[in-house]
């Protein structure tokens, strides 16, 4: 379980309206490094395939990628190399009807890049 397995689906919760979440964990420091980076981008795209291909809605039945919501959560707040790939990501993902969001841990609320424009 973890970013750098983009094999796994590291856990589905259903949020208070009822659409789900697919949470991908990052359990380490971020390091700044490219190898890091390629290893989200790579747990980002296989989530997408996931939810895109039809195995979402095979493995939970009423439930499509519509409002769905990516969910990073790490343990400390993303470093530049992350931080660059967050706002471009949302953007894409934005006329698909889905979100991405940032959770760090011991954190009330979601992380937002403060570069990036309130939501």
């Amino acid at each position: 379980m973890g970013v750098d397995n983009s094999q796994v689906v590291d856990l589905v919760a259903k949020a208070p309206d009822g659409s789900l979440l697919l949470v991908m964990v990052e359990h380490r420091p971020w390091d700044g490094s490219d190898e890091r980076l390629q290893q989200l981008q790579d747990k980002v795209n296989a989530y997408l395939a996931f939810a895109l291909d039809g195995e979402l809605e095979r493995e939970f039945p009423g439930h499509t990628a519509a409002g769905l919501t990516l969910l990073l959560r790490c343990i400390e707040p993303p470093d530049a190399l992350v931080r660059g790939l967050v706002t471009p990501l949302r953007k894409a993902l934005e006329p698909l009807g889905l979100h991405f969001e940032v959770q760090v841990e011991g954190e009330p609320n979601l992380w937002q890049d403060p570069d990036e424009p309130a939501r």
